[in-house]
């Protein structure tokens, strides 16, 4: 066939296109898995400048020996001593360009949404568990962290890893080998993942009172010497981390508006502590647009509790392994030891948007298709919009004076 009549031939590609939907409604899941990994990587490969805040922490791992923790970090940083050797680590093997200082939260942002779509089929009923993974393949906030010299993805990450493990040790038949697993990753996570701390402690207890609810007292003994083991490890993987940060630190400053007042003492601080509750609506879920944002963040709220009523009819236990890090997290930031805001709880999103794509299963459930959809609507068309807008390049964030990637909307 003469060269001229091949590329002239019409080329069908209904039968393609057939093989794609028919993919896509087989896997949704992963589909969703695909797409967010796709956006990830797009961002990633186009190597933004480092703003302020990486190129601080960058200053603390050039020329640095990965475990030179011998005196504070520089530009009022601060970092898990894990995050920081291993970042050294690749710099001093591969340079530091972006695409390398950038290459470990990258793998944890990828590696998290295999785990949440593991949480999601586990947690979840099918419409929910693909309602989730659209929420959190396209979340914006994920998206960016998985491509900031920052730990917050490895948060994330690690996050995800205990709490799925902690679901399967909670209903699995017993498994030594992976209670092993559980348990190396605990003891490890405290010298990677500050959060973790919360994550540790609210799933290892859930887990704890579960065993002994049934009377399973030699499993409850097993969960304890893990946790007496995290806890030395937390004890030292602390006393590491504060030598970390100068004593002049203004970091407790700098994070002073995300700590509610407690006990509260007048209206203006049961309004402080909304305003911070709703405040993770906004940033780092990104459910909340520009228009109406009380009455957006109210319905991702009530989604969220309905989502948990539901949950946790099922299985209280498994509520409890979502909520009780949250909670946790919450009593820190009242007694000032941990700020509850942005970036810093971005490792609270997989919980939220598992609650509220149960919410919306309720809402097919009690009102039908017609409402369902209207507030399915509601909820995704805004974010993953917004996750695609800002995905394109040339848009320079504009970090407020937070250091969030958005205006605030119910706090100063």
């Amino acid at each position: 066939m003469p060269i001229q009549d091949a590329l002239s031939r019409q080329v069908d590609l209904a039968p393609y296109f057939q093989r794609l939907v028919e993919i896509v409604l087989r896997r949704p899941l992963w589909t969703c898995v695909w797409l967010g990994a796709a956006l990830r990587v797009w961002v990633y490969l186009h190597g933004r400048a480092y703003w302020m805040d990486e190129g601080s922490l960058l200053g603390n791992l050039r020329g640095r020996a990965p475990f030179d923790f011998t005196g504070p970090l520089t530009s009022d940083q601060l970092a898990p001593p894990g995050f920081l050797a291993a970042e050294r680590f690749l710099i001093g093997l591969l340079g530091d360009s972006p695409y390398v200082t950038r290459l470990i939260p990258m793998a944890c942002g990828l590696a998290a949404l295999v785990l949440f779509m593991s949480l999601a089929r586990r947690l979840l009923g099918p419409s929910a568990a693909i309602v989730a993974m659209i929420l959190f393949a396209f979340s914006d906030d994920l998206t960016y962290y998985s491509n900031e010299l920052k730990p917050y993805s490895v948060d994330l990450a690690i996050g995800l890893a205990i709490t799925l493990l902690s679901l399967m040790e909670l209903r699995d038949p017993p498994d030594a080998r992976r209670l092993g697993v559980l348990a190396a990753l605990a003891v490890a996570s405290p010298w990677l993942s500050f959060p973790s701390a919360f994550i540790v402690a609210g799933c290892g207890l859930t887990l704890i009172v579960d065993r002994l609810r049934e009377g399973r007292r030699s499993d409850a003994a097993r969960l304890a010497a893990i946790a007496a083991a995290w806890g030395a490890s937390l004890f030292l993987a602390h006393r590491a981390s504060s030598r970390l940060l100068g004593p002049s630190t203004s970091m407790y400053v700098f994070w002073n508006f995300a700590f509610p007042p407690f006990p509260p003492t007048c209206l203006a601080d049961l309004a402080r502590t909304a305003g911070t509750l709703l405040e993770t609506f906004v940033t780092p879920l990104n459910l909340v647009p520009r228009l109406m944002p009380y009455a957006f963040a109210l319905l991702a709220a009530a989604l969220g509790a309905s989502g948990a009523r539901r949950i946790g009819r099922k299985d209280a236990a498994a509520l409890a392994i979502l909520v009780a890090p949250a909670a946790l997290a919450l009593a820190a930031a009242a007694m000032r030891r941990y700020p509850f805001h942005g970036r810093l709880i971005l490792w609270l999103a997989p919980a939220a948007f598992a609650l509220i794509a149960e919410g919306l299963a309720e809402v097919h459930w009690r009102r039908g298709r017609a409402w369902f959809a209207f507030v399915l609507a509601l909820m995704l068309t805004y974010p993953v919009l917004d996750a695609l807008y800002q995905a394109v390049p040339p848009h320079a964030r504009d970090f407020n004076p937070h250091g969030d990637l958005r205006r605030n909307r119910f706090i100063d």
